[in-house]
């Protein structure tokens, strides 16, 4: 006698439930050993960072140049996508359906400098030696995985899901104003923060922001006030306190 779908569904959710289990430990045991963000988020936020991470690698089609596919590799480079968005409620990146992950530094278009990462119109690419050069010390200011999504991140406040949030929208725009007024149009950089394109192109500079806001707060803090509450009101998150402002509910 066939089971009812009742019965059947009743068969089918023991072993989904388990497989769930395991994935998330999975997930759980890499951003435990490689990852210090997760290590500074109460127990609850670390659940719901899983689920995220979960979710963003499901919605990705990850390619791997010049190395073999790594489901390790993967979580992680998923992991700085949602360490940037993690006080945000959308945090697919929805722009984006691709993510290139090369094995070191590379060339690209008509310049003969290694790249450590781009984002374009057809996905976003990254160095993983870079990106575990950036997770190795978390207080360097030096962080790929993050300067590629803060370049992502643009990407979708122009043509994502943000571009309909007048809000965030709005926070966007007081950074842009904010880096133009306290580091592009200064001819005094203090603590020597930024690269030399970080103090003349905005894009890098607000990469570049990105990366201190995260790593090197307190002195990001102290130089550029206005920058980093600017900052931290858009993310919506403090790296001072090293937790979100407040976890809004996932619309995913």
């Amino acid at each position: 006698m066939p089971l009812s779908p009742l019965e059947w569904l009743t068969e089918l959710i023991p072993p989904l439930r388990r497989k769930r289990r395991f994935l998330f430990a999975f997930y759980t045991a890499i951003l435990d050993k490689s990852f210090p963000y997760f290590h500074k988020l109460s127990a609850s936020s670390k659940k719901e960072f899983v689920q995220r991470v979960h979710h963003f690698r499901k919605s990705k089609n990850f390619h791997f140049i010049e190395m073999p596919e790594r489901d390790d590799v993967s979580v992680l480079v998923s992991a700085a996508a949602i360490q940037l968005s993690f006080g945000l409620p959308e945090y697919l990146f929805g722009f984006f359906d691709d993510i290139y992950i090369i094995s070191g530094a590379y060339t690209y278009g008509d310049s003969t400098t290694p790249w450590a990462g781009h984002v374009n119109g057809k996905g976003i690419h990254v160095a993983w030696d870079h990106v575990l050069k950036g997770y190795a010390s978390d207080s360097d200011g030096y962080n790929v995985g993050l300067h590629e999504m803060a370049h992502a991140l643009e990407y979708e406040f122009a043509y994502g899901e943000y571009r309909y949030d007048h809000e965030r929208t709005i926070r966007f725009g007081a950074v842009r104003r904010l880096i133009a007024e306290y580091v592009l149009e200064q001819s005094y950089h203090p603590g020597a923060m930024f690269s030399e394109q970080g103090l003349t192109n905005y894009h890098e500079c607000w990469a570049e922001s990105v990366e201190l806001f995260f790593e090197r707060p307190a002195n990001f803090q102290a130089h550029y006030p206005q920058l980093y509450e600017g900052i931290r009101r858009l993310l919506n998150q403090d790296p001072m306190e090293w937790q979100p402002a407040k976890l809004p509910l996932s619309k995913n």
